[in-house]
């Protein structure tokens, strides 16, 4: 079950739904600037950090629990502590950022195994 989530908030269009709350946490921002008040009960770039994340923390957890020795740090675990150190310190937008830029690249990476895969395959 965890792992359908996972992959359905790791796809392509999940993806894009968080950079589009990333980029109105940006915009309300700024607006915030101009027009003082919360023009928004809550910061969308919680809903990124949410969407992009989860995969993100999911992948950590799963790696420390099931793979052995130095393997178990890898590049997940690493950016799961940036966003959570991001959000720990308030910055939700970095937090945020940091989780769409490595799903970004985790659906680079995919699309470039998958062509690879395919031209060998031919």
């Amino acid at each position: 079950m965890m792992k359908r989530i996972n992959d359905f908030l790791a796809g392509l269009l999940m993806t894009i739904v968080g950079g589009t709350f990333l980029i109105m946490s940006f915009i309300f921002s700024k607006i915030n600037i101009v027009l003082p008040g919360n023009v928004l009960p809550f910061d969308p770039a919680w809903i990124t950090v949410f969407i992009c994340g989860i995969p993100l923390l999911y992948l950590a957890v799963w790696r420390l629990i099931y793979n052995k020795g130095i393997s178990k740090i890898s590049s997940a675990l690493l950016i799961s502590v940036a966003m959570i150190a991001a959000i720990a310190i308030g910055d939700l937008f970095a937090a945020g950022e940091v989780a769409f830029i490595m799903e970004i690249g985790a659906i680079l990476e995919d699309m470039t195994t998958n062509r690879a895969k395919k031209g060998l395959k031919n």
